[in-house]
């Protein structure tokens, strides 16, 4: 049976994708080793007491209040995270010195298997982006313990966002998968051993997993030949349409149409202006309009700003990142669920939503996805606020339309964008690194 170690659970894609995996029969491990409270399993799978913050450290004071335990091939942090301090430091200058020469050979090797990278990333690698990254992999070290170690008890390794860096520099002559999560859109091209890591952990990957469709332009502007599309791991026997504590009672107080809009505060990356906007040129046709806002993201003042100056705060429900099992009642208790305005494709809300049956308003571009998906998803596609205003209300005077998509998009997900499908593709490409045809 193969080993999968699933390293870091970033947007909880590494916990999930190993729980899907175990389904069909994969031995697979994840590596759970972000400190805040979203990124835990209990934040996924386990019925969260009110009130936790997100983004809160989760400790063994958190995990007390749960019932839920944590499945057994799930890896979790061996000690505290480690403080800066002078006994800190002077263990890594030691470290740091007693590596130096197998630093040196690392970074030969890797210089020459980054040359295709100069022309498209304009810069050159650094001894000193060797030194950071090991750094990196120290730090992770005090956490997991010794990581050449702890890899070389898998078949594989699968690094999510830049943790595909550690299996390039821990371990550079064992094939590993690298798990994009829109990461590959812009991080690779950052000036910064970072990127130049990052884009080069790419190359060398003996796989690269592409989640979202958008990105394949810089796959191409890297001169990737190892990509293959995965979707998200959304399960849609957790996620289902069913009936919503929070969606009777915002009705009973009156409200509706209800919409959800959960993506972070980043004006850049999801436009969340266009959605209060739009919002705002309902309310005088629906008084009783409501919009639960996510409050979370670096623009959380400025859009509590604009609702303010557009006078619909009454309409407006600002909602904290919620645990998933209760997200889900927040999907079901909308009448319409709005992702991002931006880049043209979706990650992780579209998917959820339309698994409990919910109609998305987003930016879709269907050129983007042709080369993924067969068939393409029944979304609705908006772009300002005068379109997502239009859908909208289109939406909200026309119920049987909201349960037509509604339907539409839960059948596409179970057609394309399955459970089971993300897990195969996955099982495959193990297969196919691990026992390449002849």
């Amino acid at each position: 049976m193969t080993r999968v170690l699933h390293l870091g659970n970033v947007a909880q894609n590494g916990y999930n994708n190993a729980k899907l995996l175990r389904r069909v029969g994969v031995d697979a491990y994840a590596v759970c080793d972000e400190a805040q409270a979203l990124a835990q399993p209990e934040w996924e799978d386990a019925q969260l007491p009110p009130g936790i913050d997100a983004m809160s450290i989760w400790d063994e004071s958190a995990a007390a209040t749960v019932e839920w335990r944590r499945p057994d091939w799930v890896i979790a942090p061996q000690a505290p995270r480690p403080r800066v301090s002078g006994y800190y430091r002077a263990a890594y200058a030691i470290a740091l010195r007693r590596a130096a020469p197998r630093l040196e050979r690392l970074f030969m090797s890797l210089r020459d298997h980054f040359e295709p990278l100069r022309k498209p990333l304009g810069t050159e690698l650094e001894y000193e982006d060797i030194v950071a990254a090991f750094r990196q992999t120290w730090m992770h070290s005090l956490l997991l313990g010794d990581l050449g170690r702890l890899f070389g008890r898998f078949d594989l390794v699968q690094g999510y966002a830049t943790h595909a860096i550690l299996p390039l520099v821990v371990s550079p002559g064992r094939p590993f998968v690298a798990y994009e999560h829109g990461t590959l859109r812009e991080l690779p091209f950052e000036d910064s051993w970072r990127g130049r890591l990052l884009s080069l952990a790419y190359r060398r990957a003996a796989r690269v997993i592409i989640t979202n469709a958008d990105v394949i332009a810089s796959a191409h502007r890297l001169g990737l030949e190892n990509t293959m599309f995965v979707p998200h791991p959304v399960d849609e026997s957790k996620y289902t349409p069913g009936e919503s504590e929070l969606g009777r009672e915002l009705r009973d107080a009156g409200y509706g149409p209800i919409f959800l809009a959960p993506a972070r505060q980043s004006w850049r990356d999801k436009r969340n202006d266009v959605v209060v906007r739009a919002l705002a040129s309902l309310v005088p046709e629906y008084p009783g309009a409501l919009l639960l806002l996510g409050e979370w993201g670096g623009d959380v003042e400025r859009t509590r700003s604009l609702v303010a100056e557009l006078g619909v705060e009454r309409n407006v429900r600002w909602t904290a990142p919620v645990p998933k099992l209760s997200l889900i009642d927040h999907y079901r208790a909308a009448d319409v669920v709005l992702d991002q305005f931006t880049f043209g494709t979706f990650g992780g809300i579209a998917p959820e939503a339309m698994a409990c049956e919910r109609p998305v308003v987003m930016a879709f571009d269907p050129s983007l996805h042709e080369w993924c998906f067969p068939e393409l998803p029944p979304i609705v596609d908006a772009r300002d606020e005068r379109t997502v205003a239009e859908a909208l209300r289109r939406l909200a005077a026309d119920p049987g339309e909201r349960e037509r998509l509604g339907r539409a998009g839960r059948a596409w997900l179970e057609r394309h964008h399955g459970w089971r499908l993300v897990a195969e593709r996955q099982r495959a490409a193990y297969e196919s690194v691990l026992a390449p045809s002849a």
